[in-house]
């Protein structure tokens, strides 16, 4: 596990704000790409992420203002 990874950066209340929206964004995009995606592996590939990304929003849920 890298260093980075031990010991997270403090993040201001609004670079937390700009992560969570990017999540967002990205949670409202990924189900048009699978949709669109004609590989099982790559449709795969982008439902894990989606999992991810679900997960790690709601990790971060309690941070949103």
């Amino acid at each position: 596990m890298s260093t980075a990874a031990k010991n997270p950066p403090a993040l201001t209340q609004a670079e937390w704000d700009v992560i969570i929206e990017l999540l967002k964004r990205e949670r409202s995009d990924l189900p048009a790409e699978i949709h669109h995606t004609r590989t099982t592996e790559m449709r795969d590939q982008l439902h894990q992420r989606l999992e991810l990304v679900d997960r790690l929003l709601a990790r971060l849920s309690g941070l949103a203002e």
